[in-house]
């Protein structure tokens, strides 16, 4: 599995990555943020929440552009 986590915002000026939000009614909300170059980011992403959050029951992976400007 190839993927790097990343700052988003130094990151957006120069790749589009990927987010993954943990929602939560009763903590703020966390994410972690990474580049791949891998097909299936889902698997990518259910990778990453599996090594590094453990068992998290919910999760959405939301793709950020790269920013122009």
């Amino acid at each position: 599995m190839h993927y790097q986590f990343v700052d988003p915002e130094r990151e957006a000026l120069h790749n589009e990555y990927f987010e993954i939000s943990f929602p939560g009614d009763d903590a703020p909300a966390r994410s972690l943020f990474f580049i791949s170059n891998e097909e299936n980011l889902e698997e990518v992403a259910a990778y990453i929440v599996g090594k590094y959050v453990g068992n998290e029951p919910e999760w959405t992976l939301i793709p950020h552009r790269k920013r122009h400007g």
